[in-house]
């Protein structure tokens, strides 16, 4: 049994903890000016750590009045089925105040969010993604 979870809100948290968690727990990669950007640009997180270690996050974007956005939810993968994952929701939940209406996309523990009072929405996501374009190489001609 792994000793006491210790939570904590907008803590201390780098960037190379991050990435190995999301992707431990997701198979999400993120380049280090991204991970930088996601734990500055958080209105708040929540980590949870067991001997220092991070094991588990989660994010909050917000306007503070009538929307709240959570995402990046991630637990290890050894720490998963232990609650941690509840306790950073109530906590994010917590974090955002009285907003109207709270946010969040998921492909994985739906019944997590659904046990929580969230619902699938009736409207559509509609995503718009950047294309990152490719340098090419100039033809050395050779």
């Amino acid at each position: 049994m792994h000793k006491k979870i210790q939570y904590a809100i907008s803590g201390d948290l780098q960037p190379d903890e991050l990435d190995r968690l999301l992707f431990a727990a997701s198979n999400s990669t993120y380049s280090a000016q991204e991970l930088a950007c996601i734990i500055s640009g958080s209105t708040a997180y929540v980590t949870a750590r067991d001997s220092g270690s991070l094991v588990g996050f989660g994010r909050m974007l917000s306007d503070g009045a009538v929307l709240a956005y959570i995402n990046n939810m991630a637990v290890s993968p050894d720490y998963q089925r232990q609650g941690i994952g509840q306790t950073i929701l109530d906590m994010l939940i917590e974090v955002t105040g009285e907003v109207k209406s709270i946010f969040l996309y998921s492909y994985t523990a739906d019944s997590l969010y659904v046990r929580n009072g969230f619902q699938p929405s009736e409207k559509r996501l509609y995503v718009r993604r950047r294309r990152i374009a490719v340098k090419r190489q100039p033809d050395s001609g050779a």
